[in-house]
């Protein structure tokens, strides 16, 4: 069965268990036609289904069933809610994570039910297609290592300072806010060029982890992100910034399916608005939606319809400050040990102390010799750090723009050189 085929009004029943397209199921306690008169909470008229929810929300939208002054069902506070017919399907997320546990075994053992239930919505519940993606992704994580504690050069805070607050929307999205240029600190081309592609790359996944960790902490009660991402003073669109968004997409689109829940894209300068116009027709309409854009002093009225107003960050013209309380403006780990120690692989921009303390750490646990420092010399972004992360390619140009022999992202996950089909070149493959 697809998801795609969703309820008619005439054949769902009440009492029928019932799922909607963000994976969360319930019961059908209503059906019938809403009408002006009665002043409906989401100001549609028509046909529409009652539906009592598994979980609480606190999306204002949710009751005990009563709206205005109709009762139309009864139900636990914040569990009910009003949807359309075609909002709405059978309730089939049980079924489809036990095929997926008996196909891939202990290869899923330790994932959460509802992480094999995004895989599921991805691919709307095409089973071919859900087996091939998660197959696909299980080879990546092997390849690639991701992890919620990989250390990063600490100067990120500063360049693109970014974190969860710890707190959640109306709708429980973990929220996370990030600040490309750090409001002119630091150009997102100039970001791309002092960090470069790769190592990007695994900052993001980095902070892909972090948030699902966060979410089984919670039993995956909060199931996505609602991201808050700050444009103030970035003034142009450039290929660098292109590659860049490209890489971020690659990593989340490919890996962590149905993890968004919505973003707010603040204080956003007018070529950006202008330059999605054109982005926006290639990307599917539920997307669309999920996107809002707020031009600068206008994003706390609507931020406020979907979270308190004590979480709407500072730098959006609210007052919270958390996302930086959290961790500093950083994901992941604190400790240079921590940094990731593939071949072709390493991180630019470090400090002496930094890879003092990293070349140390690594030399007692007999893992990596130690490179000696002449006093006062610089680290630059082609030094590698032990012999395990192997030599640093080429640093990109001066305009930002990346340079052909730089490592790249190719579609097995891996970074390396590539030709221009994404594959591994003859001297990598014979590794």
């Amino acid at each position: 069965m697809s998801i795609s085929v969703s309820l008619s009004f005439d054949h769902a029943k009440v009492g029928m268990r019932v799922q909607d397209y963000w994976g969360r199921t319930g019961t059908i306690r209503w059906s019938g036609k809403l009408e002006k008169k009665d002043n409906p909470p989401n100001k549609e008229t028509g046909k529409h289904f009652g539906v009592e929810y598994d979980e609480e929300s606190e999306n204002p939208l949710r009751s005990d069933g009563t709206w205005g002054s109709r009762r139309y069902f009864t139900c636990e506070p914040k569990k009910g809610c009003l949807v359309k017919p075609g909002e709405i399907y059978p309730e089939i997320n049980d079924e489809r994570v036990t095929m997926l546990r008996e196909r891939f075994g202990e290869r899923v053992a330790s994932w959460h039910d509802f992480e094999l239930v995004k895989f599921c919505i991805a691919r709307r519940f095409e089973m071919d297609k859900v087996y091939e993606m998660l197959e696909k992704h299980l080879h990546w994580r092997e390849v690639f290592q991701p992890s919620a504690e990989e250390y990063f050069p600490q100067t990120i805070k500063d360049d693109y300072p970014c974190g969860y607050t710890g707190t959640t929307d109306y709708d429980e999205n973990l929220i996370y806010c990030e600040r490309p240029s750090n409001a002119g600190h630091c150009h997102p081309s100039e970001f791309v060029r002092k960090y470069t592609l790769p190592v990007i790359g695994r900052w993001h996944a980095c902070g892909m982890e972090m948030g699902k960790l966060r979410m089984r902490a919670t039993d995956y009660h909060c199931k996505r992100v609602c991201y808050v991402v700050d444009l103030l003073n970035v003034k142009a669109m450039t290929r660098p910034m292109i590659g860049f968004a490209q890489t971020l997409a690659t990593v989340e689109q490919d890996n962590y399916p149905e993890n968004l829940g919505r973003v707010f894209i603040v204080n956003c300068p007018a070529f950006f608005r202008f330059a999605w116009k054109l982005v926006k027709i290639f990307i599917d309409e539920r997307t669309n939606k999920k996107i809002n854009f707020c031009a600068q002093g206008n994003a706390v009225e609507a931020m406020k319809k979907v979270m308190p107003e004590s979480e709407i960050p500072n730098f959006c013209g609210g007052t919270s400050n958390k996302w930086m309380e959290t961790a500093g403006g950083i994901i992941g780990s604190t400790d240079p040990a921590n940094a990731w120690r593939g071949a072709g692989y390493s991180l630019p921009n470090m400090t002496d102390e930094e890879l003092k303390e990293m070349q140390v750490k690594l030399a007692d646990e007999n893992e990596s010799p130690i490179e000696s420092f002449r006093e006062g010399e610089t680290p630059t972004a082609t030094r590698s750090v032990g012999s395990d992360f192997g030599s640093n390619a080429a640093a990109s140009t001066t305009n930002g723009s990346p340079n052909v022999n730089e490592p790249r992202m190719r579609k097995d996950g891996a970074y390396g050189p590539s030709d221009t089909n994404g594959k591994a070149s003859p001297n990598e493959a014979s590794r």
